[in-house]
């Protein structure tokens, strides 16, 4: 008998969407005005955002716990204001902010007339954060094809982390093996193309999470395929 990883499928078409004048956000978990009883958090990572922000707009958020943020631009840049000071983030670079409880920060779009999409993950932190930090890591996407590329490692400022950032991005039927440290567990999240993960067949903006295992195989089912996976220490 084949063994299956234990898992559950996000499918995108049913994620949360909040829509405004200002804004578009798609809500993998449970997140602010979106509430569903069913997608609450997998370990420590309890929303994955997807944001469309319009041109001179804004958003402003507040932790309601110790938290961990990863900012990732997927069009355009964005500009970060934290306690920590002003950023300006854009594609091929992560900021990895941790943020002690009801901290807030700012998200604004620079340009006048152009949309900016990203991605905002945030993760409890396991301990109490005294002070705001925001690191800036950067990456190409270049140096990512037809393998998984840790983009994030586990500590930020010498300080561990819980969790680490692969990126990937593949040519069709490509196929790479994943190995988890111990005690991890794994969400995938498909930005373009379409995946086989671990026998799960994901397309475009869909998340899987896995647990109880050591290996996970991927398999590209399109050309430029980008598949994000954070592991996540337990």
């Amino acid at each position: 008998m084949i063994k299956q990883t234990p898992g559950k499928i996000f499918l995108a078409d049913q994620r949360g969407v909040v829509e405004t004048s200002e804004f578009r956000r798609y809500s993998t978990f449970t997140f602010g005005a979106y509430i569903h009883e069913h997608k609450s958090a997998f370990g420590s990572l309890y929303a994955l955002n997807e944001e469309t922000l319009g041109g001179t707009q804004h958003l402003e958020f507040t932790t309601d716990r110790p938290t961990y943020i990863l900012l990732i631009p997927v069009t355009g840049e964005v500009v970060l204001n934290a306690p920590s000071g002003s950023v300006m983030v854009g594609v091929e670079e992560i900021q990895v902010l941790a943020l002690p409880a009801h901290t807030t920060f700012e998200l604004v779009n620079p340009y006048t007339n152009e949309l900016v999409t990203f991605l905002h993950l945030w993760l409890q932190a396991e301990h109490p954060i005294a002070a705001t930090s925001s690191k800036k890591r950067a990456f190409r996407l270049a140096a990512t094809e037809n393998q998984l590329a840790e983009v994030v490692s586990a500590s930020v400022a010498n300080q561990p982390l819980p969790f680490s950032l692969y990126m990937g991005r593949f040519a069709g039927r490509q196929e790479a093996e994943h190995t988890l440290s111990n005690s991890a567990a794994l969400f995938a999240f498909v930005l373009a193309g379409a995946f086989e993960v671990e026998g799960r067949l994901l397309h475009e903006k869909d998340g899987l999470a896995l647990w109880d295992t050591q290996e996970v195989e991927i398999e590209a089912l399109s050309n430029n395929a980008l598949l994000l996976v954070l592991e996540l220490k337990q």
